[in-house]
């Protein structure tokens, strides 16, 4: 169910398989793909506005101008892969829980009471001592809770959340680059290499999205392994007790 936390972010089950979860495995794959895609994006921006740096610094105004060029569009394609995934995350949730049509007795959706009886304590205590979680508890109450309370709906439109504030970062940071093109190149160099509290921001928004959709596919998983762990008819019962 998680062996990978994006493919397997909705914690698709090993034993139970239709239409439905093959379709939405496959998005999850997509979405994957895209995230892979900005992250490297990024990576490689910073790398080419550094590039723009070591340019500027020698006078290269060309080599400068290229390789700022090359950063604002890798920040560019970063964005789009954003915006990609974002969409990904709209329409997993709507035909999940806003679409009719969907079947009741589906397993991603009667697995939802059972978020509810996750012991997340216990959980976060077991993760801590497999180095399998942040120290501090770094992002898990958030996801965790709002799981706990309001089951995988929560858990996307927290990510979806996350997502745009990620999104936001990268295209201010795209725009603050792109007003110091008419800087002095010695004025540039100094101006870009200080944006080290803006790519913190990017690289720790990069980081939180990733290690909450870590957190939420284990969730989810656990809530899949409860259903399944029910006898046929238990449920209902659960399902009213919480």
């Amino acid at each position: 169910m998680g062996m990978c936390p994006i493919v397997c972010f909705l914690g698709f089950s090993t034993t139970q398989n239709n239409t439905f979860s093959e379709h939405l495995e496959q998005r999850s794959r997509e979405l994957e793909r895209h995230h892979r895609e900005a992250n490297l994006d990024l990576m490689l921006a910073l790398n080419g506005l550094h590039d723009a740096v070591d340019a500027a610094l020698v006078a290269d105004a060309a080599a400068a101008a290229s390789a700022l060029d090359r950063g604002l569009s890798l920040l560019g394609s970063c964005s789009d892969h954003l915006t990609a995934i974002g969409e990904a995350l709209v329409r997993t949730r709507t035909e999940l829980f806003e679409r009719e049509g969907v079947d009741p007795a589906d397993p991603l959706i009667v697995r939802e009471p059972f978020f509810a009886h996750i012991d997340t304590e216990g959980l976060y205590r077991e993760l801590v001592a497999h180095g399998a979680a942040l120290p501090q508890r770094v992002f898990w109450d958030d996801v965790a809770g709002r799981v706990h309370d309001g089951g995988a709906r929560a858990g996307l439109r927290l990510l979806d959340r996350h997502l745009r504030e990620l999104q936001s970062d990268v295209r201010t940071f795209a725009g603050e680059v792109e007003t110091m093109r008419r800087l002095a190149l010695r004025e540039l160099a100094a101006s870009l290499h200080g944006v080290s509290r803006e790519v913190a921001s990017l690289v720790m928004g990069f980081t939180r999205f990733l290690t909450t959709f870590t957190y939420f596919s284990i969730l989810c998983e656990r809530a899949s392994l409860l259903h399944e762990a029910q006898p046929i008819h238990a449920a209902p019962a659960i399902a009213a007790a919480g």
